[in-house]
Formats: C-alpha cells, structure tokens, sequence
C-alpha cells in the first residue's frame, strides 16, 4: 500500500488566516489513512471568547448534522440486523402519517395539500420524504419555524417532537424533490422505536463505546466543562437563524437540561473522537478487526441513492458548496461527478455540521479529514471548498 504523505504548511497558514481575519474564534484539523494512522493534527486560535484556551482536536464542540452520518448509520445496522425494509413507509411506525398529506404544486399556504403515500425509511435517509427544516425558505419549514420546531436540546424530547413534525403535511410528495430535512431526527426515534431503547443509550451502546468515542455525547460531564467551545454566530447570517442565538450562546448541556436526543444535530463530539467514526468507514466498517457495520450497510452509506444530482432536485449550492455532480447515500453525501468548484474525487463521502465543522473520506486516496470549529451558520465562509482543494493539494 502506498504510504501517504502530507504538507501541513498551506493548511496550518490557511486556518490561521481564518483565525487573524476573526472569521473564527478556533479551529483543529485531523487526517488519518486508512489503517488509522494520524497524518495531521494540527490547530489555530481558541475555544473561549476570552482566549485563555487553545482549540485543538480534544476540544468538545456541537457538532450539530455531523451527528446524521453517525445517526443513520445506526439504523441502518439496525434495520439490517431486525431484517427490516428499507421501503417500509413511516405510516408503520407514527400514527399519523397513516393519514399522510403533502402541500400542492405551487402550494401559497400549508392549507393548501393533498393525500400522498407516507415516505418510506429510505427517503427519510435521504431527504427525499418531503420534510423540511426551520430555516428552509418553503411554506413548511416556516411553519417549523412558526411552530418552534427546532430540534434544540432542550425543546421537547424526540418523541414529542416526532408527534409534531409528522402532524404536519409534506412540503412535497416524497421522492419528488430532494429537501435538507428533520429526517434524520425521525429516523433517531425509530431506532427508539425499534430497539426499545432511549436514542443516547442505544448509540452509546452499538458504537460509541465500541470505538472508545467517549467524548461524544448529548450531554457535557462536569469534567469535560473546560474543554467546551464557546458559540460563534455570523454578523450577517440569515434572521432564520435568530432562535439559536440564546440557545446555543449560553446553554451547557448538562445532562438534566437535554432532554431532546436529536438524530439529525444533538451530539457534541471532538476532532480525534469523530476520527474513529470516519476510519471505520474508510475501513469498510472494521474497527481493530471487529466489524462494527456490516458489508451492505457501509454498502448503503457509500453508495449514491438518487438517480439524478441534488443540483437537479434540490439546490444549487449548500453551505457555500456546488451541490452539481453531487448525490446522497443513506447517510450523507457522495461525490457522482466532480465539480471543478469543489475538488473532489468519484465516490468521496461526507458531510458538514451547521457551525462551519466538516468531514469527507476519500475512498480512491484512502483517508479521511475532519474539520472543526464553531461559526453558525455554515454557510458563512466557503471554507468546506478551500480546505478540501488545499488537503488535496497537500498530499504527495
């Protein structure tokens, strides 16, 4: 196997040109090959407003959507394990999709819908099942907004929240549109559903500990306080985005606050941490030569699953990213066709967090990068691009 070599002189003068133009407060960078082995962890600036501590890759952030890879790829072992389809509709498990409604073509309010087959697990995992989210510009994600359906930590408990989402009519007929989406926040509950057990209990269970994740949590311990980061917000970002100013600003995640297990944004994680996730993929769901995932659901979290872009039925751009050549597994996204704006390779996999982190696995070069720090919203700075073309211009 050809070794990989990496010059960690660009990306250390890139993020601490971030950090001087006060773009972030901090940031780490971590870089492994596929056998596990660190090729860069490197970092610039501070945790704190008050600059009393470095950031690096030990330090605890929210890591908010890079929860939906973890969380989906849960299920997916899940469904795999209890033999359930993935075309089973989500009317088998919430009530009240037995009764299922989508707003019309060209809908001017959410009055205005009609009858739809419930999405299916599948579409849920793609976000193709016709959710939205609170800071969406369509009719439905308003109403989330409206509804203070936001999926905080402390804003119900996931199965409250499932209750009211899917009380709601679908802002399309699934399958029709891809919609960045609460998906993943359902699918969290139907792993509660399904197994039985609390949505924090049963990821800590089947892979947390297992790969000796533990700083990856909903909660924050009393001991771990000191390497918490403290919440950026762009001064230009869109007042969709307001509601999370007080949430995220001052809350501490002590574990008699949380009481909303979000799949799709809960978990707080480090760089190092999410690294162990990430490697398992590259690996093909082997961790220390014990599979942690089975063939077919890595299979399903590698593989693209529409049949065209999400430029094509979705967006354009997402968090400052050109989404053509674009598609998206079970879990996150997948590289079909690589955009000459967002260097990538055939196959990469991966996803982004709303306050600025990312990760990708490259499966041709066979490694895996995880970028953290804390700007909400994501799409503030097109640092996702920018690093991705200077770590691919780094590897010798």
């Amino acid at each position: 196997m050809t070794k990989l070599n990496l010059n960690g002189k660009k990306l250390k003068e890139w993020m601490d040109g971030y950090v001087k133009k006060n773009k972030f407060n901090g940031c780490s960078l971590s870089i492994a090959d596929i056998e596990g082995n660190t090729l860069l962890d490197i970092a610039s600036g501070h945790a704190d407003r008050e600059k009393t501590k470095e950031f690096n890759s030990l330090s605890i952030v929210r890591i908010f959507s890079m929860t939906k890879a973890i969380v989906s790829a849960c299920l997916l072992q899940l469904l795999h394990d209890k033999k359930i389809n993935l075309e089973d509709t989500l009317d088998c498990y919430f009530d009240n999709y037995s009764n299922c409604f989508a707003l019309i073509k060209n809908a001017k309010n959410v009055t205005e819908i009609e009858k739809t087959k419930a999405p299916s697990i599948y579409q849920l995992l793609n976000h193709t099942s016709g959710l939205s989210y609170f800071f969406n510009d369509d009719l439905i994600g308003r109403e989330y907004l409206k509804q203070n359906l936001t999926a905080t930590p402390d804003n119900n408990n996931l199965s409250v929240f499932a209750e009211k989402v899917s009380s709601l009519p679908l802002a399309f007929k699934p399958g029709t549109k891809w919609n960045y989406s609460v998906g993943i926040d359902l699918a969290g509950r139907l792993i509660e559903i399904i197994s039985g057990k609390p949505l924090d209990v049963y990821i800590n269970e089947n892979l947390l500990e297992q790969l000796d994740m533990k700083d990856t949590q909903f909660f924050l311990p009393e001991k771990k306080v000191n390497r918490f980061t403290d919440c950026f917000f762009y001064h230009e970002m869109h007042e969709n985005f307001f509601p999370l100013v007080n949430q995220y600003e001052n809350f501490n995640y002590k574990k008699d606050q949380v009481t909303n297990f979000s799949g799709g944004s809960g978990l707080l994680s480090t760089g190092r941490d999410y690294l162990k996730f990430a490697i398992i993929l590259l690996n093909g769901g082997k961790y220390k030569n014990t599979r942690i995932f089975e063939d077919d659901v890595i299979d399903k979290i590698r593989v693209n699953s529409l049949d065209r872009d999400i430029a094509s039925i979705g967006v354009e751009t997402f968090a400052q990213m050109p989404t053509k050549g674009m598609g998206h597994s079970l879990a996150g996204s997948v590289i079909t066709n690589p955009n000459p704006e967002f260097i990538s390779n055939i196959g990469d996999f991966g996803w982004g967090g709303m306050a600025s982190n990312y990760f990708w696995i490259d499966f041709e070069k066979r490694y895996t990068a995880i970028f953290m720090t804390q700007l909400l919203p994501s799409a503030s700075y097109p640092n996702r691009k920018e690093l991705k073309k200077l770590v691919n211009q780094s590897l010798q």
